[in-house]
């Protein structure tokens, strides 16, 4: 490769010994720097690159760049990009390949970029520093591209640093087929060489060597190569001056340590959680010991029933031994009185007897004995016409015959009706049928009822009931055993469709789910028994497929969801495999699908089969299995009221027949009856009739004999005295028998009874079981007696019966809570179940009960402890002393500008006037907030057992670190805004004259004219380049080398006179790149200029003019386009 290179710049005394400042730079194969190595000599006093634009000097200036700089930063032809607006046109690939112009591609349709080399080619670049003391330091970078590569990531390359000078013709050879990285760090064996965009060491070595202490330094040199794009103090400082704040590595700490802190809050909230699962247990297992305590007592006290009666019959029958005794002696008094009242009577009728004979009333005896016996018929004969009259209304006939006549029509009738047949045959076929479909109907929803209130689950009773059995035998917990239809749900967006979706998933929502481990069990018990419906079980395995996405938006899938748990990932599966039915609104629209159904429920199931049933209503809620429980309840109290009105009235119809029927029967019966009556037996007449003549006779008789007529008036008296006595007689001896009937078999039941308890028969209660059935048999009847003891009794174990199986069954509900929580505990919980060996079953809730004492004893508090130790102590060291940094930054800040002030002091920034910075503290709302919420954590009162409290602290704190860790933009976004103190201030430049009075104050530049802004932040540029590159004590920095593209383009001739001065002033060496403009201007703060020229576009030529005092417009041309220069052949 040939060679290019101006003349060498006179030799003198070097400016600013000590000091690195750039000597030469060495290039080839650099955008149109092609076919040669150029070699470009610059002058320690400063240096100018001119020429017209697109010759080639902002190329340059990215060579010089594309060394120092990390690629991170690396923005290449940043003076051309403005302020950023448009996209990079220049890279490292389009310098390598030498872009040189832009044509339209036809075939293509689009602009594309010609290159110099669009082959396999390399490029190189090198910058010799020296500091007129040292041995000179080399710092290379070369590149590679392969064939046609054009990708950036297809760049190699090659960074070293060597302490001497590099010629970059000795490097080509490392660079034919590719970077020889160990070639190269060979044949240079003390220098740094890094490859592969791996640079650290590389940069590392070059800040030591140059003495800059920060990474940063190198972005705000190569910013500073495009100082026009700076427009703002703030974005100066902000970006390029200050240090990257320590709040970011205290957040970043404060995340790294917050896992602690969070880790105690889950182990609090996991105590918690579990307390509050575990208390949930507790009640359950109290009220199944409660449920089985009672009901063993029901049972105690119903075995207890018998023996209490006993011993309350023994003291009853005492009580009743005792007041029958009494009862005797007055009994016994009585029928003696009752016999001697009788013998009295009786001799008065035999003394009243005689007397009447002896007055010859032999025969008025007769005739009232006859009158006696005629009165005894005509009473026989009134009760017997009675019962006809009776009888003859029961059988619905108004009139009872009196005359002989009115019988014979009675019997005729009769006759007629028993001869006609039955008007009613009671209740009709279909009134039966009625009657028993509507009383099923009712009983069936009763039943479906009562399960769904206690289960709470959807699924009909019967199949519960075997889901019931299955866990009762096998010990499996009945949540191991769910329905499908208890974990699926319609979405209430959906509701409409739930009929719809019914139809398609019952089949499957009525599967009964087990589990792998549990499968055995089950299938054993079902081949043992034999159920009484239709039991379908499906496996689930522990291997879950995901879900398959479903087909279409429309699809069944989307519109029911499952509820989380074990079983969930299962049936999500094979629902999206299985039943991924569109659901369309119009059967048209089934032709677009596979398998879909209609609102109406018409499905189908393949390209070719379709299906409806509307043997139930599709809107027939109460048979849905899917859909909430407390809807399905609703409709089904509803049916309810239906099928019992429906009931209620064939009832009736059934009772109004078989009511019509037994009336017409037993009409008939008392008809048939009648009809063996004889109208002798009940003339009433005929009877009157007989007593009268009787009582004529008898008057005759005694008419004429007074005398007579009063004996025989006597003598009837005394006989029905005697009579009277005779009947009191008999009561008096009937009660005395009754009374000692009754002493003696009391006595034979207290000699028994004695006996019993005497033997251990019957078992002596305890006062408690006394009392309590004392109560029970009050409950039952107020008053109890030897005589409905027994009864009540038996009413008193029917009660206990009833109520011991209703606590037997709050038990068994009970139970199956504890197990379902027990395995809910396992399942969520599992390696502390593991550690306490706890067993998901009823039989082990004390050990789950164990473990509660201990969380609410110990560990809770312990941990409750720690996390509030942890908050606190996290809170002092993670977050105050992150708000103490920010609330601190800004007065840090202002201990950052104050050298830079100083530098301003030292040159004037307009005449008799000085820059002055001052920092004011601007926070936006985001930040205000922030710091409030970082105080509410870090400041207050700590009580120690504020839980409360520390809860608030520890969710903002989360709050705040979730936002920390995260990398959502808009967080990013919030972080940068609270963590980058910087932001949290505004930079104004004070114009103060020698005394420090202020005179003018720019708030970041704004409202000033291009010239005035560009003045001021270039002015402040240098005082923050010799704050970053040199300290406060140092004359000058040890690194001095500035590159400005295109620096003063919009000041004038004062104002870029006056920015220079800043900048030799503040002992920086100055390489300067301006089209031909202020070229007097800028002669003095130069030692030498470099004229670039591309008058082909394609191929870059340079020329040295060094400045001297007699002729500074000699010109020295070398590399021209004729190849005027020196010349080697490449190796």
């Amino acid at each position: 490769m040939s060679e290019t290179s101006p003349a060498t710049p006179e030799v003198t005394a070097p400016v600013a010994p000590g000091q690195w400042r750039l000597a030469e730079v060495q290039l080839a194969n650099w955008g149109t720097f092609d076919g040669a190595i150029y070699r470009v000599p610059i002058a320690r006093k400063g240096h100018l690159m001119t020429g017209p634009s697109g010759s080639g000097k902002s190329s340059l200036l990215d060579a010089i760049a594309a060394v120092p700089t990390p690629d991170k930063w690396l923005r290449l032809n940043q003076a051309a990009q403005g302020d950023g607006t448009r996209a990079d046109q220049r890279t490292i690939v389009s310098y390598v390949r030498g872009a040189w112009s832009r044509t339209t591609d036809e075939n293509e349709d689009r602009v594309v970029s010609a290159y110099l080399r669009p082959g396999a080619t390399w490029s190189g670049i090198v910058l010799r520093y020296e500091n007129g003391v040292d041995r000179p330091v080399s710092l290379c970078r070369l590149f590679f591209l392969r064939g046609t590569a054009m990708a950036s990531a297809d760049v190699a390359d090659l960074c070293l640093l060597e302490r001497s000078a590099v010629d970059l013709r000795d490097l080509e050879p490392f660079t034919r087929s590719g970077i020889e990285t160990r070639k190269v760090q060979a044949n240079w064996p003390d220098a740094v060489v890094t490859s592969n965009r791996s640079h650290g060491r590389f940069y590392a070595r070059m800040r030591s060597l140059f003495g800059i202490a920060h990474e940063s330094a190198l972005q705000l040199l190569h910013k500073t190569q495009s100082a026009k794009s700076i427009d703002s103090l703030d974005q100066l400082f902000r970006d390029y001056m200050l240090e990257r704040p320590a709040t970011y590595d205290l957040a970043d700490t404060a995340v790294a340590q917050f896992g602690e802190l969070r880790d105690a809050h889950e182990h609090v909230v996991q105590l918690r959680q579990q307390r509050d699962h575990l208390t949930e247990l507790r009640a359950h297992s109290d009220a199944y010991d409660r449920a089985n305590n009672a009901a063993d007592a029901a049972r105690s006290m119903a075995d207890s029933v018998v023996p209490y009666q006993k011993h309350q019959s023994l003291r009853l029958a005492l009580a009743e031994h005792g007041a029958v005794g009494e009862q005797l002696v007055s009994l016994k008094a009585d029928a003696e009185r009752a016999d001697g009242s009788y013998r009295r009577a009786d001799e008065d009728a035999d003394l009243a007897q005689r007397r009447a004979l002896e007055l010859g009333g032999g025969e008025a005896e007769h005739l009232q004995h006859r009158i006696r016996t005629a009165q005894d018929a005509e009473r026989a004969t009134r009760q017997r016409w009675d019962a006809l009259e009776c009888q003859l209304t029961e059988a619905g006939v108004a009139h009872t015959p009196t005359t002989a006549a009115e019988f014979a029509e009675l019997m005729a009738e009769i006759d007629r009706t028993l001869h006609s047949p039955s008007t009613s045959a009671g209740p009709s076929h279909a009134q039966q049928e009625r009657f028993f479909i509507a009383r099923a109907a009712k009983e069936r929803i009763e039943t479906a009822i009562r399960t769904l209130r206690m289960s709470g689950t959807t699924v009909p009773d019967n199949l519960i009931g075997i889901r019931r059995a299955i866990s009762t035998e096998t010990g499996l917990p009945v949540t191991a055993l769910p329905f499908a239809a208890e974990i699926i749900e319609v979405r209430p967006t959906f509701a409409e469709w739930t009929g719809a979706i019914e139809r398609v998933l019952r089949p499957f929502a009525l599967t009964m789910l087990v589990r792998s481990e549990h499968l055995p069990a089950v299938r054993r018990w079902a081949e043992a028994h034999r159920v009484n419906a239709r039991l379908v079980f499906e496996e689930v395995s522990s291997e879950i497929p995901p879900p398959r996405p479903a087909r279409s938006s429309l699809s069944l899938v989307n519109r029911i969801s499952v509820a989380p748990g074990p079983f969930a990932e299962w049936v999500a599966g094979q629902l999206s495999e299985r039943f991924d039915y569109a659901c369309v609104d119009s059967p048209d629209q089934l032709d677009d699908h596979t398998r879909a159904v209609t609102v109406n429920g018409q499905v189908k199931s393949s390209r070719t089969r379709y299906e409806k049933d509307d043997r139930v209503k599709i809107d027939e809620r109460g048979h849905w299995v899917l859909g909430d429980r407390e809807s399905k309840l609703e409709a089904l109290i509803e049916q309810l009221r239906g099928a019992e009105r429906e009931y209620s009235q064939a009832e009736t119809d059934v009772d109004r027949a078989e009511k019509e029927r037994n009336s017409d029967l037993e009409r008939r019966a008392t008809l048939k009856a009648v009809r063996g009556q004889m109208w002798h037996d009940i003339d009433l007449d005929a009877a009157a009739a007989a007593i009268a003549d009787l009582q004529r006779r008898l008057d005759d008789l005694t008419r004429e004999d007074g005398g007579l007529r009063d004996a025989v008036g006597a003598a009837q008296t005394a006989r029905e005295a005697r009579e009277a006595a005779a009947k009191a007689l008999q009561d008096a001896e009937l009660s005395l028998r009754q009374a000692t009937t009754k002493h003696e078999e009391l006595g034979t039941a207290i000699r028994d009874l004695e006996e019993a308890i005497a033997t251990g028969g019957v078992p002596d209660l305890d006062e408690h079981t006394t009392a309590a059935l004392g109560r029970r048999f009050r409950e039952v009847q107020r008053s109890i007696t030897r005589q409905n003891i027994a009864e009540v009794g038996q009413e008193v174990i029917r009660r206990l019966q009833q109520q011991r199986d209703k606590d037997l069954e709050a038990a068994r509900t009970s139970g199956n809570d504890v197990a379902r929580l027990a395995a809910q505990f396992n399942e969520r919980w599992s390696a502390a179940a593991a550690a306490a060996d706890l067993s998901p079953t009823t039989a082990d809730r004390r050990a789950y009960v164990e473990v509660l004492d201990g969380i609410v004893a110990h560990g809770l508090p312990e941990h409750e402890s720690n996390f509030l130790r942890l908050l606190r102590e996290r809170s002092r060291d993670m977050i105050g002393e992150l708000v103490s940094d920010i609330l601190g930054a800004p007065r840090e800040i202002e201990e950052r500008v104050a050298p830079v002030n100083a530098s301003l002091k030292r040159s004037e920034f307009d005449e008799g006037r000085y820059l002055k910075l001052r920092v004011k503290v601007r926070r936006s709302e985001t930040v205000t907030r922030f710091i409030a919420d970082l105080r509410s954590i870090s400041e207050g009162g700590w009580a120690d057992n504020d839980l409360e409290s520390a809860e608030e602290r520890f969710a903002t704190l989360a709050d705040i670190m979730r936002r920390f860790a995260s990398s959502d933009h808009v967080d990013r976004s919030w972080k940068r805004q609270c963590l980058d103190t910087r932001q949290h201030v505004t930079f104004l430049a004070e114009e103060i004259d020698a005394h420090g009075r202020v005179h003018a104050t720019y708030d970041s530049g704004a409202a000033m004219s291009g010239g005035q802004q560009q003045k001021l932040v270039i002015f402040c540029l240098a005082a923050a380049l010799r704050y970053q590159l040199a300290d406060p004590d140092d004359e000058f920095p040890r690194y001095g080398t500035i590159v400005l593209d295109e620096a003063f383009d919009k000041a004038d001739t004062r104002y870029t006179r006056m920015a220079l001065d800043i900048f030799v002033e503040f002992g920086f060496q100055l390489i300067l790149a301006t089209p031909q403009k202020l070229l007097q201007t800028i002669e003095p703060y130069v030692g030498a200029a470099t004229s670039i020229e591309n008058p082909t576009r394609r191929r870059t030529a340079i020329a040295n003019v060094p400045w001297r005092q007699d002729a500074a417009s000699d010109v020295t041309t070398a590399g021209n386009a004729d190849g005027e220069a020196t010349s080697e052949a490449a190796q």
